[in-house]
């Protein structure tokens, strides 16, 4: 009864007109930035901080949660629409949602896409309200281990993606891995694969390749085949979206949600993790999953609702433990240490207050998402009517602008730019590029946490096996391949003779 009164008083007060300025202010920066490719929301929420200085704290966290929310989904715009992630944890709606675009079904894809995000937001929004406490016990029980566990699920969540190529997809995400092994080595500094370039020591950022690949690759791919980036246009009259539509996924939005609800609460996982563990797993639960990446809906509500429902959860562990849970949540403790705010257990008991306006602040954002993201999606509709090779130069320097900010450094360009021919080579011979990104992406996160861990326990390996939790997730991980290799191994038997 007591959390129930605290929330009426923090919607109480988010409800004020300068509080509730600040969220949706910060809602829409944070859509905007998502879906542009390159300016992703958390370069947008570091570029934000300073403007927090003149702010209260409860304030400053309003604007740069609503940012955080709104960033999120906003990635999906430009992944759905031109098939160019705005974030990396928008990838795997390009995998479904862009083919639904290329099929005339841009506002089906979208509208599915939001509500999607919209049910999985409010839901971490609730169990951060409610569940709190109960997550970040359990939060407290992970350790390195653990995390490489979940990072290793990560990856093997990328075997479920390929179709029928499972040692090409393979090979791409050992490929990413090893590229993500170029520059300093993060337990024992020395340099690696730089060949004495000292642009290359500081590593590749999967940022960069995320744009060459997808951004640069799909305008060089436009060029080459003088294909129209606009999506098809459906005949008679535009294609109604009913509740119904919006039902028959119900199941993949609410497995989706529970999947990014569990990896969000894990510290450092981020909305990545779960976008593409819950599209592997759903592909493995759906009746249509041999379907999947030719336009089915269940493949783009499940990673929609799964990421958004990152964003609650990864607030569990900074608010309750002091520990941010991803990126965009170690800016918003770094603005509350300028705040003065410590956060921890104790700020339940010194400033309830603040607290609940914030968890309130999570839930109006949520909501209000369907609007702002139809409103930036509506830009984006506007901008994709101009020609093709004016749409395309837009989006090569979109790209290249963001490759540079990354760092501010012009190797970034380089890179960006060998990438986008890369990209474009497999797609032309149909090697599949998301798994390389994946690789990138986590890649290092599981090799650091796997060094760390075996440096913690003396070298001591079995440290995976005999912790309850990290075993657990590991043997998950080992049948979650088998289960996606099954398919493939039954009819190879089969197909052997007696």
């Amino acid at each position: 009864m007591q959390t129930i009164n605290l929330l009426l008083a923090g919607f109480q007060s988010a409800f004020e007109l300068a509080a509730f300025i600040t969220v949706v202010v910060g809602l829409l920066v944070g859509v905007i930035a998502g879906a542009l490719p390159g300016i992703s929301f958390v370069n947008a929420m570091a570029m934000a901080l300073p403007f927090t200085y003149a702010m209260g704290a409860t304030q400053a966290m309003l604007f740069l949660g609503g940012i955080y929310v709104g960033g999120v989904f906003g990635g999906s715009i430009s992944a759905i629409m031109i098939n160019v992630p705005g974030t990396p944890a928008s990838l795997p709606s390009t995998w479904d949602g862009y083919a639904m675009t290329r099929k005339g079904q841009v506002k089906r894809a979208l509208t599915i896409a939001v509500t999607a995000s919209a049910t999985g937001g409010l839901v971490s929004a609730l169990m951060l309200t409610f569940l709190s406490a109960p997550f970040a016990s359990f939060a407290m029980r992970f350790s390195q281990p653990e995390f490489f566990a979940a990072t290793v699920l990560g990856l093997v969540s990328v075997i479920a993606i390929a179709k029928d190529k499972p040692i090409i997809t393979l090979i791409s995400l050992l490929i990413g891995m090893a590229i993500g092994t170029v520059g300093v080595d993060p337990l024992y500094g020395q340099a690696r694969f730089s060949f004495g370039i000292p642009e290359v020591e500081s590593g590749i950022r999967f940022v960069v390749v995320m744009i060459g690949l997808f951004a640069i690759g799909e305008v060089v791919d436009l060029v080459a085949s003088n294909r129209d980036l606009r999506p098809k246009k459906t005949d008679g009259k535009p294609e109604r979206v009913r509740l119904r539509d919006i039902l028959a996924v119900k199941g993949a939005i609410l497995r989706g949600t529970g999947i990014g609800c569990m990896i969000g609460v894990i510290p450092g996982a981020g909305a990545t993790p779960g976008a593409v563990i819950a599209y592997g797993v759903e592909k493995q639960i759906n009746p249509r999953g041999a379907e999947f990446g030719t336009g089915v809906e269940a493949g783009l509500a499940a990673p929609e609702a799964a990421k958004n429902a990152t964003t609650g959860a990864a607030m569990v562990p900074l608010l309750t433990l002091g520990i941010p849970g991803s990126a965009a949540t170690a800016i918003m403790l770094a603005a509350m240490m300028l705040q003065g705010v410590n956060p921890g257990p104790l700020l339940f008991i010194m400033d309830p207050s603040m607290v609940y306006t914030i968890f309130a602040a999570m839930i109006i954002a949520n909501v209000l998402m369907i609007g702002a993201g139809f409103g930036v999606a509506q830009m984006f509709s506007t901008l994709m009517r101009t020609p093709p090779a004016i749409l395309a130069a837009f989006i090569v320097v979109l790209s290249l602008i963001g490759a540079y900010g990354v760092r501010n450094n012009i190797f970034d360009v380089y890179v960006c730019l060998v990438f986008g021919v890369l990209g474009w080579a497999m797609k032309r011979v149909g090697f599949p590029s998301a798994p390389l990104v994946l690789g990138v992406i986590l890649g290092p996160l599981a090799e650091r946490y796997f060094l760390t861990a075996v440096a913690n326990s003396r070298q001591d390996y079995s440290v995976f096996f005999t912790r309850p939790i990290s075993a657990t997730i590991l043997f998950i991980a080992f049948v979650f391949v088998l289960w996606s290799l099954w398919p493939t191994l039954k009819s190879r038997i089969g197909r052997q003779p007696a």
